[in-house]
């Protein structure tokens, strides 16, 4: 009996206190949690704060990153490395290569220092996991066209790379995520036009 006043008492809270939010769909992935609506308006930057524990690497800032090991076609190990933001910049035009309306190519450049004692995948850094902005969370969709120099090949310990990748993301600020083939977030960064 005294479990199910417990039960009741919870979902009389709930009702009076407005619902539960979802924030997952139970795979571990989850979406920022909904703000309340606010009577000022919110600047790029207000609206722009990290919604988790997820740290912000800004333009040449380094940040200390760790990914958990993958078992694909062929195991990968965990990994350590320094990643420094060298470069984000947007664009509409590539040339012959022009984005669809409603659209921009967000470009970055790192530079990945491995620090760990196996070669270090690089596939986390070349696609971002996800798009957040004001009004929407979505994946970033892949860009094919030339950015210059990729990132690449995959460092040995105590190697360097440096290079640049691209995402085709909604035309508006917003920030990108990063995250490990585990879909550990690894850090975020922020885009403004």
């Amino acid at each position: 009996m005294k479990h199910k006043a417990v039960s009741i008492a919870v979902v009389a809270v709930l009702a009076v206190g407005g619902g539960v939010t979802a924030c997952g769909d139970g795979g571990g992935n989850s979406a920022p949690p909904k703000a309340p609506p606010s009577s000022t308006p919110q600047t790029p930057e207000q609206s722009q704060t990290p919604t988790s524990s997820t740290p912000r690497l800004a333009v040449r800032q380094t940040l200390h990153i760790s990914t958990s090991p993958a078992e694909l076609a062929r195991p990968i190990p965990a990994g350590a490395a320094d990643v420094t933001l060298l470069e984000v910049r947007v664009s509409k035009d590539f040339g012959v290569q022009k984005a669809e309306p409603g659209k921009q190519v967000v470009i970055w450049k790192f530079k990945v220092t491995n620090t760990g004692p196996d070669e270090f995948d690089l596939y986390p850094l070349t696609v971002a996991s996800r798009w957040t902005s004001n009004t929407q969370v979505a994946a970033p969709g892949l860009f094919l066209g030339d950015v210059g120099d990729s990132l690449q090949p995959d460092p040995r310990p105590g190697e360097s790379v440096t290079g640049s990748e691209a995402a085709v993301v909604p035309d508006q600020d917003g920030v990108l995520e990063f995250a490990d083939r585990s879909g550990n977030p690894l850090f975020e960064i922020t885009v403004t036009r």
